[in-house]
């Protein structure tokens, strides 16, 4: 039986029910959890427990992805793509509160990394609360981000790159190559061949 189909119930009762139910599911570690966790978001993609995507109608991902614990997507008016074989680690947060952010497929990106395409910004003789940017980030294939890293709205990182821990990402990163620091700077090229 659907909550819907409860007449006399108040609207505020049945909001709460439904949100008791989710967060059942969501934080719930069973095999059937995670079914419902993947048909909840209308996906393939394996849904861990904890995961939060704003707007399952602007998430779209390959077969064989992943999203792990405690994941954020902030995609209310944006569009978050997840290539096949691509996840993102533990607590991860990505705001595509507007713009996309495309991650293309085998890429693995490390625990607590945050990417943005949409950021406050600043602008001479405006206040920052009331400045915003809105780039897409595009990451290609074969990309390896490392834990607690950093990817700046309007980011393009190349296929096959390695990116270390604790970066920050910001402007284009050539493929084929190794990269770290703050600001990230490319470490090696030439390491997939």
């Amino acid at each position: 039986m659907s909550l819907r189909a409860i007449s006399g119930w108040p609207a505020e009762l049945l909001a709460f029910v439904r949100q008791a139910l989710v967060a059942a599911v969501r934080h719930n570690h069973s095999a059937l959890a995670a079914r419902w966790r993947a048909r909840l978001y209308r996906t393939e993609c394996f849904i861990d427990t904890g995961v939060v995507v704003v707007s399952p109608a602007n998430f779209s991902a390959g077969a064989g992805s992943a999203l792990y614990h405690g994941c954020y997507l902030l995609n209310p008016h944006g569009r978050v793509r997840l290539g096949a074989t691509s996840h993102l680690g533990a607590q991860c947060y990505v705001n595509a509160c507007y713009g996309t952010v495309e991650i293309g497929a085998g890429v693995a990106i490390g625990p607590g990394t945050r990417i943005f395409s949409y950021s406050n910004h600043y602008a001479r003789g405006r206040p920052v609360a009331q400045e915003y940017v809105t780039r897409d980030v595009h990451i290609g294939d074969n990309v390896f981000i490392g834990a607690n890293c950093t990817v700046l709205p309007g980011s393009v990182i190349g296929s096959h790159v390695v990116v270390g821990a604790g970066s920050v990402v910001r402007g284009t990163l050539a493929p084929n190559a190794v990269y770290g620091g703050v600001p990230v700077r490319q470490l090696k090229a030439g390491w997939y061949e």
